[in-house]
């Protein structure tokens, strides 16, 4: 088990511990049979224009924003509306049974390429905000989703735009939480989204190699993981070393609060565990410290909602930079310095 430790830094001076908060059928059949004794349509008044037909409400004619447009995998342009210029006899009869796309000469939709992702931390945030709130209303455009993404993406590569570490919990879909399409996002996913060495690894894969100028530590309501530490619950084998990565999350939250039964102490727990992950994530690579401090790297703490999915963002760690210097200087000078831990309260 990983033993997280408080260590004060005498250099230049004294560098104070820093802590980790941690969707009718059409009916058929034949021309019914004319009735002499039907009553007759009403003539049309001279000059009077037959009523347009009225168009049905689809979630895909919906106008969306210049900014989601490049998200879609294909859009299909309203047809415009000529009812009020055009006479009934003008008009052809249309067949049910028929449709344009089973025309001989009809083309296979063709999905447009997909816009470049986004080089910078803050419009792939906002790609993931406005995809989140999509998810929310019941209203995800599904983007890059199709199968010509899917084999440009098998013979081009990937390119994501964020990496993000978060539980493996089923009912954490992250892509379909963010609206996003396949390739967008490098997900590292492991139970109570803990950093140990082999998180640790892939998210620097993401961010050195798959150049994601964005990194999300995202954990969510109702986590089992962080229940069972705050609860004290009995564990066995390799699920014990993973609820004590979590356990110095967990005592923080219970200093703050401690009035609060287990039950009552696992959201404020849950927002521990997301700094004590990031904590861990720069602790134990100096790659994803450096592209921080070079500003090539932004990381976003986060908490899923799983009854809502809405995602509450919680900003940078608080004392990123800080924590970010202590580090580099010990790792410049072990010798002299040890590595700051995050199980001090702040």
């Amino acid at each position: 088990m990983r033993t997280r430790r408080l260590v004060m830094l005498p250099v230049a001076g004294s560098i104070a511990a820093l802590i980790l908060f941690a969707g009718a059928a059409i009916g058929g059949g034949g021309t019914p049979a004319k009735d002499d004794h039907a009553p007759r349509p009403a003539p049309r008044a001279p000059g009077a224009k037959p009523a347009a037909p009225s168009r049905s409400a689809s979630p895909v004619g919906e106008t969306r924003k210049p900014s989601e447009q490049h998200d879609t995998a294909h859009h299909d342009e309203p047809a415009a509306d000529h009812a009020e210029d055009a006479h009934p006899s003008d008009v052809p009869a249309l067949d049910p049974h028929e449709s344009d796309a089973h025309a001989p000469d009809a083309e296979p939709p063709v999905a447009p390429e997909p816009a470049a992702p986004p080089a910078d931390a803050e419009s792939a945030l906002k790609l993931l905000r406005e995809g989140n709130a999509r998810w929310v209303s019941a209203r995800p455009q599904n983007p890059n989703s199709d199968p010509s993404r899917r084999e440009l993406l098998a013979s081009e590569g990937q390119h994501p735009f964020v990496t993000i570490l978060t539980c493996a919990d089923s009912r954490l879909p992250v892509e379909r939480i963010f609206d996003r399409g396949v390739g967008e996002v490098f997900v590292v996913r492991v139970a109570g989204n803990v950093a140990g060495e082999c998180e640790v690894a892939t998210v620097e894969y993401g961010v050195e190699h798959l150049h994601t100028p964005l990194l999300i530590v995202m954990g969510h309501s109702k986590c089992g993981a962080v229940a069972a530490a705050a609860s004290d619950a009995e564990v066995h084998g390799a699920v014990a070393r993973l609820v004590g990565e979590i356990a110095p999350a967990v005592e923080r939250a219970r200093r703050h609060h401690p009035e609060l039964s287990p039950d009552q102490l696992v959201p404020y727990a849950v927002k521990e565990n997301v700094w004590q992950s990031v904590f861990d994530l720069l602790s134990a690579s100096t790659v994803i410290r450096e592209h921080v401090k070079s500003g090539a790297l932004r990381i976003e703490g986060a908490v899923c909602d799983i009854a809502t999915g809405e995602v509450e963002w919680l900003g940078e760690h608080p004392w990123q930079s800080q924590l970010i210097d202590a580090l580099n200087t010990s790792a410049a000078s072990p010798a002299h310095a040890e590595a700051p831990t995050a199980n001090d309260d702040h």
